[in-house]
């Protein structure tokens, strides 16, 4: 009986050990979650103010006015003249058989070629 005791003793000590040494890893394991979520929400914090950021920025250099402006400096765009207006259908198309490629140097040629294409 004694024996038994002893060996019953020992393994409920064993048991509870095993327990104690559980929970402390469990905890420790917790503890390392918490941190690395609490690492996460700051990184969200900081890509939203980052948005936030990016957002101001991109309104200002989206302006319609500073647009023009580097529009104008960089880009040599001529004004658009009556002539080069065209309709649709006076355009050649690689599948017609009579399509006519001419440089057109004033209104009178563009007209004659409207009306040959038609």
């Amino acid at each position: 009986m004694f024996n038994t005791r002893n060996a019953l003793n020992a393994l409920w000590f064993t048991l509870a050990c095993v327990v104690i040494f559980g929970c402390f890893i469990l905890k420790n394991q917790v503890h390392d979650l918490e941190n690395e979520l609490a690492k996460i929400n700051r990184n969200i914090a900081s890509d939203m103010r980052n948005i936030h950021v990016l957002k101001a920025e991109w309104g200002r250099l989206n302006t319609p006015a500073r647009l023009r402006k580097l529009a104008q400096e960089h880009i040599s765009l001529n004004n658009l003249r009556a002539e080069q207006i065209i309709n649709y259908s006076a355009l050649p198309f690689e599948n017609e058989s009579s399509s006519v490629t001419v440089a057109v140097s004033d209104s009178k040629d563009l007209k004659q070629l409207v009306k040959t294409q038609r």
